[in-house]
């Protein structure tokens, strides 16, 4: 859960994580108040498939994330992601499946009170960093 500007943030990642069939992504509710009741963005878009990071050519089944502010006050959304150039490890046997994953850190911003990121899926290309103290 993340506080921002008066609302409470509860990020969660839903849907088939692992496997070749992995469609894994973050979604988000919110609500004034850190025991709710939450809203989550997909009834809030009147859309049950909209979410807040997902798959891409780049990248797939994000998820279990984390949201840190840095020293300038900018949240960033840290998750993991399968890299389908190189979905396993070498030294574990392909029966684990799609069981190496990278972590990704994509700048979240907020539209309309809601959280989002840049094409609402991880980033490839170098992108600025955090600021740190």
């Amino acid at each position: 859960m993340h506080q921002r500007a008066g609302w409470y943030y509860l990020f969660f990642s839903g849907d088939n994580c692992c496997g070749p069939e992995a469609h894994y992504a973050v979604l988000v509710a919110r609500s004034r108040h850190a025991t709710g009741p939450f809203e989550t963005y997909a009834a809030a878009t009147g859309n049950p498939h909209t979410a807040l990071l997902t798959a891409n050519a780049h990248w797939h089944a994000p998820g279990h994330n984390c949201v840190v502010t840095d020293a300038a006050g900018q949240d960033w959304l840290a998750c993991h992601a399968i890299d389908p150039r190189q979905p396993t490890f070498d030294a574990i046997d392909d029966s684990e499946g799609h069981s190496r994953r990278v972590l990704v850190l994509d700048k979240l911003d907020y539209a309309e009170g809601w959280p989002v990121v840049a094409g609402s899926s991880p980033s490839r290309e170098p992108r600025p960093a955090p600021v740190g103290r």
